[in-house]
């Protein structure tokens, strides 16, 4: 498309899921569990000047049923991107997850819970795929 501004492509949108998984030799893989258990998350650290080393401060103890990712991430998203000025341009939207709300607010309860996790990461980009 020929405008004032320069040639303008066609408009691609793609959907994408991503999963990943990592773990220490000598330790066993757990990927995912759906066993219930009560879990305490670290809110914050306190540093104790008689051991002279920083101690974690725990949050309510909380249970956790269902399924979620242990040693995992994943996340979802779209994609849209279109040829501005002889460049692909690319808009991605992504939301990470760990399919339980209750377990993201024990594992990332230092850095808002679920809700800061799941927050929308927004990223313009300019380059060709790979």
């Amino acid at each position: 498309m020929a405008t004032p501004i320069g040639v303008l492509g066609g408009v691609r949108g793609a959907f994408f899921v991503n999963f990943g998984a990592a773990g220490f030799e000598g330790q066993p893989l757990n990927s995912w569990t759906s066993n219930p258990g009560v879990f305490r998350g670290v809110e914050s650290f306190v540093f104790n000047p008689e051991l002279q080393e920083y101690q974690e401060v725990f949050g309510e103890s909380t249970v956790v049923e269902g399924f979620r990712l242990v040693n995992a991430r994943a996340s979802y998203g779209l994609s849209l991107s279109t040829l501005a000025l002889g460049f692909p341009v690319h808009f991605d939207w992504a939301w990470r997850t760990l399919f339980n709300e209750n377990w993201e607010d024990v594992v990332f309860a230092r850095e808002g819970g679920s809700e800061e996790f799941r927050r929308v990461k927004f990223s313009l980009w300019v380059g060709y795929d790979f």
